[in-house]
């Protein structure tokens, strides 16, 4: 079993509000929301990490 951590953020009542918003429309929670941004981060890095090589590489 993965051992899991906990985050604390401080927010702005606006960008709370945000996010309370797209939840209540598409039905999730707000760490369910949290969690799939985090992961895109991953994705992120990788495609990004790719994208610097191809430009170096093609100097």
């Amino acid at each position: 079993m993965t051992q899991k951590r906990e985050i604390t953020i401080r927010v702005s009542e606006q960008e709370f509000a945000m996010l309370e918003t797209h939840c209540q429309a598409v039905g999730r929670t707000k760490t369910d929301i949290l969690r799939e941004f985090i992961r895109t981060l991953g994705k992120f890095a990788q495609n990004n990490h790719a994208h610097s090589l191809n430009k170096s590489t093609n100097l």
